[in-house]
């Protein structure tokens, strides 16, 4: 295998120059540019709301395979806030969360854990009120629950 090269971020070449960077970084954060980029994700929002739907219906054909389940839920942590579903959004980052630390531990993650968080995503993602108060109760029992589990599988090491 070939070994890897170090290039330093300033050999790059650059492409636009200080001035244009200048301008460019200035555009970015312009008011008028975050307020443009909210509203094509508001009218994007019902296409993006069916995506996350077809991620969460991969994550429950995945079910039983945790490394697809953790990769459905990984693509989802991040794509469903954008979609407006943040509830659904943080419970698969919870999900994602405890495959992680579970990995540390050298341990297969618990099915029932997983199956809850599968459930609670499929649930948070269909819900009308999606970022309602249950969706908030929900995320943090099951962050106990993890937290639990956890804790559970390092006083067993």
């Amino acid at each position: 295998m070939k070994k890897a090269e170090l290039i330093p971020p300033g050999d790059y070449p650059q492409m636009a120059g200080k001035s244009a960077a200048t301008k460019m970084a200035r555009a970015l954060r312009a008011p008028e540019t975050a307020a443009r980029g909210a509203q094509v994700i508001q009218e994007a929002g019902s296409q993006l709301r069916l995506a996350v739907h077809d991620y969460v219906r991969q994550l429950e054909d995945a079910l039983g395979d945790p490394s697809l389940v953790f990769e459905k839920a990984h693509e989802l942590r991040g794509f469903a806030e954008t979609a407006g579903l943040s509830a659904t959004g943080r419970i698969a980052s919870g999900l994602c969360r405890y495959f992680d630390e579970m990995e540390k531990l050298g341990t297969a993650p618990d099915a029932a854990v997983i199956a809850l968080h599968v459930s609670a995503i499929t649930r948070a993602a269909r819900a009308k009120d999606e970022a309602g108060r249950m969706s908030h109760a929900v995320v943090k029992e099951l962050a106990a629950l993890v937290a639990h589990k956890l804790a559970e599988t390092k006083a067993a090491r």
